[in-house]
């Protein structure tokens, strides 16, 4: 980390952070899981081309996602939902944690690890199908809240189990995502040099939880949007430092978690 300086996203930064903010949206629409359809407004301006590949969905813990491929991109595309259970419980989530077995004395949240563990074996032999048909495409992970959370599993599972994948081809993108670790889990995420950018927006509340002082830290590159759509300024760090959306707290609200560059998330618009 660099220390974590402060600057300004430029206009193309703002328009990729966009992206991912539509992208993620897009899970939320009932169309597209479990319908397999990618025809809600959000998918066909960001992905004209997208072709899901699959859909998953997990009865138990509320997860949801899918697998889209892109051909004029050349990306792969794995996409989680955030739940309405989760934003409902936002103020009362138990904050246990669960040994993260790939790293030792790494933590991470036990909710999302076994969301995500349920999850897993619907997608990852996907992503792998698509790789070998597409050695060239990279992959890209993304989703918002709850979905997050489970995006930074998945990257970090992925970059593990997939010798394929990399720095160069894979990345993460994660909007309004909760804390899901301890430092030893931040800085682990951080040493494997996959690209990690998380967007918090203005004082929405779930980036702020788990506290900090329950031993969670957000690993990533934070890109706070301050207002309106085009105030947006990034802490260059890759671990999170006082200064971007931390600034405000304790001042948070779960209304600014709902609406992401005046996308809707949580529901399909």
């Amino acid at each position: 980390s660099d220390g974590g300086k402060v600057v300004a996203a430029t206009t193309a930064q703002i328009q990729e952070f966009t992206k991912y903010a539509g992208i993620a949206a897009t899970a939320y629409c009932r169309s597209v899981v479990p319908g397999n359809k990618w025809d809600c407004v959000q998918c066909q301006k960001w992905v004209p081309d997208g072709k899901i590949i699959t859909t998953f969905t997990s009865l138990l813990s509320d997860t949801n996602g899918y697998v889209l491929r892109s051909d004029k991109q050349k990306t792969i595309y794995l996409v989680f939902r955030g739940t309405n259970s989760f934003r409902s419980a936002i103020t009362d989530i138990v904050f246990n944690f669960s040994d993260y077995k790939p790293v030792k004395g790494a933590k991470v949240h036990a909710g999302f690890l076994s969301s995500y563990e349920q999850v897993v074996n619907d997608y990852f032999p996907v992503v792998q199908e698509q790789l070998t048909a597409n050695p060239t495409y990279k992959v890209i992970v993304t989703g918002h809240s709850l979905g997050g959370a489970q995006a930074l599993l998945a990257g970090m599972d992925l970059y593990q189990r997939e010798p394929r994948l990399s720095p160069k081809n894979l990345s993460i993108f994660t909007v309004g995502g909760p804390r899901v670790g301890n430092p030893t889990f931040a800085y682990y995420v951080e040493s494997t040099g996959i690209p990690f950018q998380r967007t918090a927006h203005k004082r929405d509340i779930v980036p702020h939880v788990p506290p900090q002082s329950f031993g969670f830290l957000h690993p990533g590159v934070e890109s706070w949007i301050k207002s309106g759509t085009s105030n947006v300024q990034i802490c260059t760090s890759e671990i999170e430092t006082k200064d971007c959306s931390n600034s405000i707290v304790p001042f948070t609200s779960i209304l600014d978690h709902l609406s992401y560059f005046d996308i809707n998330e949580g529901s399909c618009l």
